[in-house]
């Protein structure tokens, strides 16, 4: 009988857990999109996991690189000693607007 090959997985472990980690890792697996046996897998060998970003923190995430390229381009008009105060104010603006999300 030739040996498995080494790239398809065919062994198991069994292990107890609670109810409330049994959730806790399904949890923790679904948000970074793994399944629960990749996940537990790359716990226990030490290897990278990283949760995924909720549509709301992309958004955030989103809306914080348009406002670090709007401070950049103050910091452009102030260095080139330009007329700021039309981009400032759209600037202004652009704040504004996303500030009411959050009333």
């Amino acid at each position: 009988m030739p040996s498995p090959s080494p790239i398809h997985r065919n062994q198991r472990i069994v292990f107890r857990v609670y109810s409330l980690e049994k959730k806790a890792i399904k949890l923790a697996a679904r948000k970074s999109g793994l399944s629960v046996s990749d996940y537990i897998r790359r716990a226990c060998l030490d290897q990278e996991l990283k949760a995924r970003l909720t549509d709301e923190e992309i958004s955030i995430y989103k809306m914080l690189i348009e406002y670090r390229n709007n401070f950049a381009r103050i910091s452009n008009i102030i260095r080139h000693h330009q007329d700021f105060t039309q981009a400032l104010r759209f600037l202004i603006d652009r704040l504004d607007k996303h500030l009411e999300r959050f009333k």
